[in-house]
C-alpha cells in the first residue's frame, strides 16, 4: 500500500513538472521581433530576462493574442535591443490561458527562436576565424555551432550517419552581433544546426584562379579557397575534366597537375578548378604560335615572306572563323596560305631607306600573339635550292640584288659574266653554265652580303637542233656537258615508244670541248617521241615533238565530198583522225604524203558541218578550220497559193544559210533573191518570199548558182477573186456599185450580176460595167437603170456576183436585189454599205501612209 502512495505521488509531482513545460508549435526570427506560437492550452511565456551572473540585466515582454486555437506571442526588439540580448541564463515568466503560472522558468533555447544573420556566412575553405553576423547569437552564450557536412569524402565526416562539426567561438566580446568563429577546413554546401533543430544553409567561398603557370607539360593553378583533398577537387580544361590520375597536389591555394597540349596549331583554352562540385572562375590560357625562322626580302622591294615555325595555324574546328594576321614592325604583311608550320604573306616595299635593318615578326591567330622574338632581316642573300633546265641553272632563294651589283662565287672565287638574268622579285637567278665546269660550290654575294653555298652537279644534256619533219629520218642532236671520260665515245639513242622502240648508235660525231654533235637514223615517226640518250655512264631522257599538222583550207563540192589542203600527217589512216566539233571521222584509206597534200571523206548528215574541223596526228592537233561549204538544192515546195503581191515557197536542200542567194526563173524571167530568205530547220530548208504580181499562173525553174543547171521545176498559182460584200443599188435608179473582197488584179476584164433564175429578155444575167480595179480588195463598176428583173427573185433577196479576170473568177452571193419599192429599206441598208466603205478606204489610206513613212 505504502509503495502505490509512493508511486501516485511521484506521478502527480512529474505531472505538475510536466504541466508547467512551455512547448511552443514554431517560430519565427525577424529583425524587429521574435514570433512564437503555441497550442491554445499550452503553457506560454509572457516575458524574459536576460540573467547574468545569477542576476537579471535586461528584461523584454511579448504581447500574445489567441486566433482561434492558435496562440501567437510576439516581442517585440528595438534596434537597441539587439546588443542587450545576451545572457548566461534566461529566465521566464509563463501563463496558460491568461493565468499566471510561475516566474523563474529557466528558458532553454531548444523550444527558443532561431538567431536571425543579417550578411552572407561564407568562410574561407582554408577555415579559421570567420565573423558570424546577425541577432539573438548569444540569447544564452555558445560555446560552439553544430555544423553538418555534407561529403562522405570529406575529412570531417566522420561517421555513416551525418557529423556535426563544432565550429567555436573564438573570444568572449562585446560586440554580441559580429561573433568571431573558428571554422574547420571545407567546401561546398554545409549546415549549420541550431538548437532548435532548424537549419541555416551556407556554402564556403567558390574557389577563384588568379593564375596559371605553364610549365612545358606542367600547369601551375594559382588562386584562392581550393581544397587540399584531391577526391573533392575537379579540373575542368574547356569544359573536358581531366583525368583525377593527372592532378599531382592540391592546397587552399595551388593545384598542379599534369597536362602535355600536344596539338599542332594555337589555341586559347579555358580552365576551371571545381571544389565540392562548386566551380571557379574560368581563367584562360594560351598555347601561342610559335614562329622560329623566315626568309629575308629586299627592304626596298617587299616580297613573299615564309615563316616556319610551330602551331601556325588555328584548329580544324574553327575552320568558318579563323583569323591569321602577320605584321612585321608597322607593316602588315597580306597572309597568302597557312599551315601548322608555315605562314606564307607579301610583305609590302618598305620606302624609307634608313628603316632599320630588322623588324620584329608578330604571329597572331584568332587573337592569340607568338611571346617568342623573331626578326626579319633584310636584303640578306640567301639559296634554297636550284635547277638545271639545258645549259643554265635556276638558283632559287631570294635577295639576289641586281645583275649589275650581284656577285657569283664558284668555289670561293669570285667569277664574272655568268648572271643571265635575275627577276624582279629577286628571288631566281639565272646562271650560264660554262661547258668545262661539271661539279661546283656556288654562293651569291648582294649587297655586299654573302649567301649560303649549294653544291651544284651538272647533269649531260641533250638538244635536238630543229623540230623534225614527219618524213625525215635523219634527227641531229647536240650533247652538252659530257664527261672528259665519254667525250670520245660513241652515243646510242633508245626511242621509248607503245608502238615500237628503236636503239641506233649515232652515224655522225663531231666533239668540241665538253659539247658533242650526234646524228641518228630513226624509223619514220609522228607525234611525241620519248627518248634517252647514252654516252658512257652519262645518260639524258628527254622527248621531242615531230612538227603538228597544219590545214590550208577545207572545201565541200556539190557531191558532199570534203576535201582539206595540210600537211604534217603520216599515210597511215590508224595514226591520222580528222575531227569535226570533237566528233571523230575514220578514214577508211592510205594517205598519200607530200609537203601539201589533200585528205577527203564523204560527207554524213550526222556530222555538224558548220563546227571547227582539225587533225589529230599521232597525238599532236592541227590548227582549227571551218569547212567552206556551198548550198545544195534538191527541190521546192509551195505551202500556200500565192496572193495578189506574191507568196512563200519553201527551197529543201543542205548546208544552206540566210545569206544563201536563190535564183530562180519563171516564163523566162530570172530573178535574185538576196534577203527575203529565213532559215528553218538547221541548215535544210529555206523560206523565200516571192514578189510576182498575178494573176496568171507560172511555171518557174530553180537554178542553180554557178552554172543555171536547173535543180527544181515549179508551178506558181495564184488565188481567185473573193468577195466579201457590195454597197446596195436600186436596178430601177442604177449608180455605181463598191465591191470589196481579196484577191482582186489588175485589169478587171467582167463583172456579172447573176439571179437564180431567168430575166425578162430571156437572160438571168446583169452586166455592171465600166468595172475599175482600185486596190486588191476594192474595185467599182456602174450599173445602168433598168426595168430588168429577176423572176422567182424576191425584192431584198441576195443574189449572186461574179468577178472575172485573166482569166480566174470569183463568185459570191452579196448582191441585195432591190426595186423601188424597198426605198426606205434601200436607204438603210446603203448606209451602212457606205458606213463600211468609207471605213475600209479610211483603213487603206493609213496602210499606205504607214508604208510610205517606213521608206
Amino acid at each position: 500500500m505504502k509503495i502505490i502512495l509512493i508511486s501516485l505521488l511521484f506521478y502527480l509531482f512529474s505531472f505538475a513538472i510536466s504541466y508547467d513545460d512551455v512547448i511552443p508549435l514554431g517560430y519565427e526570427s525577424h529583425n524587429d521581433s521574435l514570433v512564437i506560437r503555441y497550442r491554445e492550452r499550452e503553457n506560454y511565456y509572457t516575458n524574459i530576462s536576460f540573467l547574468w551572473n545569477g542576476k537579471s540585466r535586461y528584461d523584454m515582454s511579448f504581447n500574445c493574442v489567441l486566433n482561434n486555437t492558435i496562440r501567437t506571442c510576439t516581442l517585440p526588439v528595438k534596434e537597441s535591443d539587439h546588443a542587450q540580448m545576451y545572457s548566461e541564463k534566461i529566465s521566464a515568466c509563463t501563463e496558460n490561458n491568461g493565468t499566471f503560472k510561475r516566474c523563474g522558468y529557466d528558458v532553454e533555447l531548444f523550444y527558443f527562436p532561431s538567431p536571425f544573420l543579417i550578411s552572407e556566412f561564407k568562410p574561407k575553405t582554408r577555415g579559421g576565424n570567420t565573423t558570424l553576423s546577425g541577432y539573438y547569437l548569444e540569447l544564452k552564450e555558445r560555446i560552439y555551432v553544430p555544423f553538418e557536412s555534407h561529403y562522405k569524402d570529406d575529412q570531417f565526416y566522420y561517421a555513416v550517419e551525418v557529423y556535426t562539426i563544432p565550429g567555436k567561438f573564438q573570444s568572449k566580446t562585446p560586440d554580441r552581433i559580429n561573433l568571431v568563429l573558428k571554422v574547420f577546413p571545407g567546401c561546398g554546401y554545409r549546415t549549420i544546426i541550431w538548437e532548435n533543430r532548424e537549419r541555416l544553409n551556407f556554402t564556403y567561398q567558390e574557389p577563384n584562379i588568379e593564375k596559371i603557370d605553364i610549365n612545358q607539360s606542367f600547369l601551375d593553378i594559382t588562386g584562392t579557397n581550393f581544397y587540399n583533398q584531391s577526391i573533392l577537387v575537379s579540373v575542368k580544361i574547356d569544359n573536358n575534366i581531366i583525368d583525377p590520375n593527372d592532378i599531382i597536389s592540391v592546397d587552399f591555394e595551388i593545384i598542379k597537375l599534369k597536362f602535355n597540349y600536344s596539338d599542332p596549331f594555337s589555341s586559347k583554352l579555358n580552365v576551371q578548378v571545381g571544389c565540392c562540385d562548386y566551380w571557379s572562375n574560368q581563367f584562360q590560357i594560351t598555347y601561342p604560335p610559335i614562329p622560329i625562322s623566315s626568309n629575308s626580302i629586299p627592304k626596298l622591294k617587299g616580297g613573299l615572306l615564309i615563316i616556319n615555325g610551330n602551331r601556325l595555324t588555328s584548329s580544324p574546328s574553327l575552320s568558318n572563323n579563323i583569323n591569321i594576321s602577320v605584321t612585321v614592325g608597322d607593316s602588315i604583311c597580306s597572309i597568302v596560305s597557312s599551315s601548322s608550320n608555315e605562314i606564307k604573306c607579301n610583305l609590302q616595299p618598305i620606302s624609307n631607306s634608313t628603316f632599320n635593318n630588322s623588324s620584329p615578326i608578330a604571329v597572331s591567330i584568332n587573337g592569340v600573339v607568338n611571346t617568342n622574338t623573331l626578326l626579319l632581316n633584310y636584303d640578306i642573300p640567301y639559296i634554297t635550292t636550284f635547277s638545271q633546265v639545258n645549259d643554265e641553272i635556276h638558283i632559287i632563294g631570294g635577295c639576289f640584288g641586281n645583275i649589275n651589283s650581284t656577285q657569283i662565287h664558284i668555289n670561293d672565287k669570285q667569277v664574272s659574266g655568268q648572271i643571265k638574268s635575275i627577276n624582279n622579285d629577286e628571288t631566281i637567278l639565272i646562271l650560264k653554265i660554262q661547258n668545262q665546269i661539271y661539279n661546283f660550290n656556288l654562293s651569291i654575294e648582294s649587297n655586299s652580303i654573302k649567301s649560303n653555298g649549294i653544291n651544284v652537279d651538272v647533269k649531260l644534256y641533250a638538244s635536238i637542233n630543229e623540230i623534225p619533219l614527219v618524213a625525215n629520218k635523219l634527227i641531229n642532236f647536240t650533247l652538252f656537258y659530257v664527261n672528259s671520260s665519254n667525250i670520245n665515245l660513241i652515243p646510242t639513242i633508245k626511242i621509248i615508244n607503245e608502238k615500237s622502240n628503236q636503239t641506233s648508235k649515232s652515224i655522225s660525231t663531231n666533239v668540241n670541248e665538253s659539247v658533242v654533235s650526234c646524228s641518228f637514223l630513226i624509223e619514220n615517226n609522228c607525234g611525241i617521241i620519248n627518248y634517252e640518250i647514252e654516252i658512257g655512264n652519262q645518260i639524258y631522257q628527254s622527248s621531242f615533238s615531230y612538227e603538228s599538222p597544219l590545214i590550208n583550207k577545207c572545201n565541200l563540192n556539190s557531191n558532199e565530198i570534203v576535201t582539206c589542203i595540210c600537211k604534217g600527217f603520216v599515210n597511215k589512216y590508224n595514226e591520222t583522225s580528222i575531227f569535226i566539233s570533237n566528233q571523230s571521222i575514220a578514214l577508211s584509206k592510205e594517205i598519200n604524203n607530200s609537203s601539201y597534200e589533200s585528205i577527203s571523206f564523204q560527207m554524213k548528215d550526222e556530222y555538224n558541218i558548220l563546227g571547227e574541223l582539225y587533225l589529230n596526228v599521232c597525238g599532236l592537233l592541227s590548227n582549227k578550220v571551218i569547212i567552206n561549204t556551198f548550198p545544195i538544192f534538191k527541190n521546192v515546195s509551195i505551202p500556200n497559193l500565192f496572193g495578189t503581191n506574191g507568196g512563200n515557197i519553201i527551197i529543201i536542200g543542205k548546208y544552206l544559210n540566210n545569206n544563201t542567194n536563190i535564183t530562180i526563173e519563171c516564163n523566162g524571167e530570172q530573178i535574185i533573191i538576196e534577203k527575203e530568205c529565213k532559215l528553218k530547220n538547221s541548215s535544210t530548208s529555206l523560206e523565200c518570199n516571192i514578189n510576182l504580181n498575178g494573176p496568171n499562173d507560172k511555171t518557174c525553174k530553180l537554178l542553180f548558182n554557178n552554172d543555171n543547171s536547173i535543180v527544181s521545176t515549179f508551178n506558181l498559182i495564184y488565188k481567185s477573186p473573193s468577195i466579201n460584200q457590195t454597197s446596195i443599188i436600186n436596178l430601177k435608179q442604177g449608180g455605181i456599185l463598191t465591191i470589196i473582197g481579196n484577191d482582186f488584179y489588175y485589169p478587171i476584164d467582167k463583172v456579172t450580176i447573176i439571179g437564180n433564175g431567168n430575166g425578162s429578155g430571156n437572160s438571168s444575167s446583169l452586166n455592171c460595167n465600166e468595172a475599175k480595179y482600185i486596190n486588191d480588195t476594192i474595185i467599182t463598176c456602174f450599173i445602168q437603170a433598168t426595168n430588168y428583173t429577176f423572176n422567182n427573185i424576191k425584192n431584198g433577196e441576195m443574189i449572186f456576183i461574179n468577178v472575172s479576170t485573166n482569166g480566174k473568177s470569183g463568185i459570191s452571193k452579196v448582191f441585195k436585189y432591190l426595186t423601188q419599192s424597198d426605198d426606205i429599206h434601200q436607204y438603210s441598208d446603203a448606209r451602212n454599205i457606205f458606213q463600211n466603205l468609207l471605213l475600209s478606204i479610211l483603213i487603206i489610206l493609213i496602210i499606205s501612209l504607214l508604208f510610205i513613212s517606213n521608206l
